[in-house]
C-alpha cells in the first residue's frame, strides 16, 4: 500500500487501542459543555419588522416645487425611500437607547444600559489594568463617561441584528436578557426610524417654505419696480408721439413687467404648495410587525452547545492519539 495513503483500518485501530482515554477526555469535555452552558446569560429576542412606504412620485406636489428649489439652487426634496438599516446602526439611536431609562426586573428602578450592562462595576483587576495603562500610555484627552457610553454602544451593537430582504421587509432583532425589555427596544427603534424620517421630511418642507417665501418677497418687489418704470414711461411718452426707438423701450418694458408677472404667479402657486405640504402628515415606513415580549429563550442554545463541544473534545483526542502514534512509530523506526 502508498504510504501516502491514509489507512482507515489502522486509524480505527488506534483509536479502538485508546478507547479509554478518547472517551474520558470525551467525557470531561462533556462536563466542561454543561458547565459553560450553564452559565452563559440567557438571552430574549423581540423582533420587529419594517417596510419602506416608497418613493416619492416626481409629479407629486413636494416634487414640484423640489424642482423650484434645485433652479434656485438649493438641494431637491430628499426621497422618503430612506437607507433603513443604515438609521439603526447609527450611533445617535444606539446613544439614545443606552441613555434612556428602562423598565426591568434587574434592578428596582428604571436605569440606563449602562448600569444595566454594569458597565461601570468593574472588577479589581480590570481596573488595576486600566490604571496601570493609564500610567505606561498617558492620554491627552481622557473621559471616563464618554468610555462608559461607548462600551455601552459595543455591547448594544452586539445584541442588535438587521435582516435586510430582498423584498424590501427589514427585520430588527434585539436580544436582551429580560424578554419586556427586548420588546420595548425593538418598539423604540421602530419609533426613532419613523420620527427621524419625518422629521427630515418636514425641515425639508419648512426650510423649503421659507425659501420660496423670500424669493416671493423679491418678485413682489422686482413686479412693483417693473410696473412703476412702465407707468412713468407712459406718462412722459404718450402713444401718439412713439418712435420706432420708443415703441422697442415701451415693449422691453412691458415684456419685464409680463415677466416678473409671471415669476410672481408661479412663486405664489408654489408657496402655497410648500405650505401645505409642510403642514401635512406622510407615511414613508410601515411597521408591519410590533415587538412582542417573548417567553422562549433565544440564546444559549445548551443542547447544540454540549452537542459541539462533545464532538470537538472526540475528534480532537482521536488525532491527539493518531499523531501520538504515528511519532511513537517514527521513533521505532530511527531508532533500529
Amino acid at each position: 500500500m502508498d504510504k501516502n495513503n491514509i489507512d482507515i483500518k489502522k486509524l480505527f485501530k488506534i483509536i479502538e487501542t485508546n478507547k479509554k482515554n478518547i472517551l474520558k477526555i470525551t467525557f470531561l469535555f462533556f462536563i466542561i459543555s454543561i458547565f459553560y452552558s450553564s452559565i452563559k446569560t440567557e438571552y430574549y429576542k423581540s423582533t420587529i419588522s419594517l417596510y419602506a412606504a416608497g418613493e416619492l412620485d416626481d409629479s407629486s406636489l413636494f416634487g414640484n416645487y423640489g424642482n423650484l428649489a434645485n433652479t434656485f439652487g438649493i438641494s431637491s426634496v430628499p426621497s422618503s425611500n430612506y437607507y433603513i438599516p443604515d438609521i439603526i446602526n447609527s450611533r445617535n439611536l444606539k446613544k439614545e437607547i443606552v441613555l434612556k431609562k428602562w423598565n426591568n426586573y434587574k434592578f428596582s428602578k428604571p436605569t440606563n444600559l449602562i448600569d444595566y450592562f454594569e458597565i461601570k462595576d468593574q472588577s479589581f483587576l480590570s481596573e488595576s489594568l486600566r490604571k496601570i495603562k493609564k500610567i505606561f500610555i498617558r492620554k491627552k484627552f481622557e473621559n471616563i463617561e464618554v468610555s462608559y457610553l461607548n462600551e455601552g454602544i459595543k455591547q448594544l451593537s452586539e445584541l442588535i441584528h438587521v435582516d435586510e430582504q430582498n423584498s424590501g421587509l427589514i427585520k430588527v432583532s434585539v436580544l436582551m436578557e429580560e424578554p419586556e425589555l427586548a420588546a420595548d427596544i425593538a418598539n423604540f427603534i421602530s419609533l426613532y426610524v419613523i420620527g427621524f424620517i419625518k422629521n427630515q421630511q418636514n425641515n425639508f418642507a419648512v426650510k423649503t417654505k421659507d425659501f420660496i417665501s423670500s424669493r416671493l418677497d423679491i418678485s413682489k418687489d422686482e413686479l412693483h419696480d417693473s410696473e412703476e418704470k412702465l407707468t412713468d414711461f407712459r406718462k412722459i411718452n404718450p402713444l401718439v408721439l412713439d418712435t420706432p426707438d420708443l415703441q422697442l423701450q415701451r415693449a422691453r418694458l412691458i415684456r419685464a413687467v409680463e415677466v416678473n408677472q409671471q415669476v410672481q404667479v408661479t412663486l405664489r402657486e408654489q408657496f402655497e404648495i410648500s405650505k401645505i405640504e409642510s403642514t401635512k402628515e406622510r407615511l414613508f415606513i410601515n411597521i408591519l410587525d410590533e415587538a412582542e415580549a417573548n417567553p422562549e429563550k433565544d440564546k444559549p442554545n445548551r443542547l447544540l452547545i454540549v452537542i459541539i463541544f462533545t464532538i470537538c473534545g472526540f475528534l480532537m483526542t482521536s488525532l491527539f492519539m493518531i499523531i501520538k502514534d504515528n511519532i511513537k512509530k517514527i521513533k521505532e523506526e530511527y531508532s533500529l
